[in-house]
């Protein structure tokens, strides 16, 4: 089975944005059957409870990202939410290759990175509108593209190669 190191990373990206849409967009996938987690220490993510409960905090991030006193995702606490909510889902995709700790780490390389990249394109697309609830709804938009991308590959990942059938 090949590894889908892009899907990880990628979903770690998107996490630099929004928290919480890495580890939804896993727990649905794993809910819909799209990754399997049976067998792994990542099989909670099958829980009912917690696809709801992960849905529910990425909308609640999507209002609170918008308000004015929702804190610099680089403070300390957002940016480890983020790095772990990349890892998570970094984690789980990368089971479909028996590589957990290695899309773990591509997640969290995504999240490190999509967090200062997003924290730059925001503010300059915050500077491009002269204020930044715009730029905050670009960004989601942004976010929600690039889940919608790996959502659709996550299929086409966790599928064995041919060369893997045997």
């Amino acid at each position: 089975m090949r590894m889908p190191f892009a899907c990880a990373f990628w979903l770690g990206v998107a996490g630099g944005a929004r928290s919480m849409l890495p580890a939804a967009t896993v727990s649905r996938a794993v809910r819909e059957g799209t990754l399997c987690t049976r067998g792994t220490p990542l099989a909670f993510m099958e829980g009912r409870n917690l696809n709801r409960l992960l849905v529910g905090l990425a909308l609640a991030e999507i209002v609170a990202d918008k308000l004015p006193m929702t804190p610099s995702r680089k403070a300390t606490t957002a940016f480890a939410a983020r790095v772990l909510s990349g890892a998570l889902a970094g984690a789980a995709i990368g089971a479909i290759g028996r590589r957990t700790i290695l899309g773990a780490l591509l997640g969290m390389a995504g999240a490190v990175i999509g967090t200062e990249g997003g924290a730059a394109f925001r503010s300059w697309l915050a500077s491009l509108f002269d204020r930044d609830l715009p730029a905050a709804v670009i960004e989601d938009l942004v976010a929600f593209a690039l889940i919608g991308f790996v959502s659709s590959k996550l299929k086409e990942c966790a599928l064995p190669t041919e060369g893997s059938l045997a």
